[in-house]
């Protein structure tokens, strides 16, 4: 979890940048969490996902690899990966839908609950699929992900034309920078393995 020595960067960004992110979210992002609770009160309680926006439109869930179909009796523990998607075509994608007419199928990678999970602060990778990225994207990003010096670089590197326009402002511990003057900063100051905590303020 978060250190001393770990930095904390508020990015002001237009909307549609949201899109720089795709790539990112797909790899999985790493979220400060409270561990111990079911799959259902992590989404609902901790990221602000509505319970109604989850049973119609989050249909596929996987846990540290295994398809879940039941959210209220599956439990996150530091350092899960959760994956998250909207319905996926085909005979793959009925397979794996939660509580879907051909789940039994699944055999081994349904996911079962073996042990107790304790509760406290921790850490999770969230993955996110298709529409999802668009639609939980922000709310991951506003809510802050943990990144390394290396993935925040890249992430600016790999988005320079984007962000040139739609970064409005950033404030790296506290202090207010324009965005180019942040990248500067950073390359001479920021450590390759060195935490991130990067939260995005989204301006509509």
């Amino acid at each position: 979890m978060q250190t001393s020595e770990d930095l904390q960067l508020q990015l002001i960004l237009n909307t549609d940048l949201i899109s720089a992110f795709y790539p990112l979210l797909q790899r999985g992002v790493w979220l400060p969490v409270t561990t111990g609770s079911s799959v259902m009160k992590l989404l609902n309680n901790q990221l602000g996902i509505a319970e109604t926006y989850l049973t119609d439109r989050i249909t596929t869930l996987f846990l540290n690899g295994k398809a879940i179909d039941d959210v209220t009796s599956s439990f996150v523990s530091n350092e899960s990966t959760l994956a998250l998607s909207s319905a996926m075509p085909g005979l793959v994608g009925s397979t794996m839908r939660r509580g879907g007419h051909l789940a039994a199928m699944r055999g081994e990678i349904t996911y079962q609950q073996t042990r107790d999970i304790n509760i406290g602060a921790g850490k999770i990778k969230v993955k996110l699929f298709n529409m999802l990225m668009k639609e939980v994207g922000p709310l991951l990003l506003e809510r802050g992900i943990f990144l390394s010096g290396t993935e925040l670089m890249t992430l600016l590197e790999e988005g320079s034309s984007s962000f040139k326009d739609g970064c409005l402002s950033a404030v790296l511990n506290n202090q207010t920078f324009s965005c180019a003057e942040l990248r500067k900063k950073l390359q001479i100051n920021l450590e390759s393995q060195q935490t991130v905590l990067l939260k995005i303020t989204w301006n509509d």
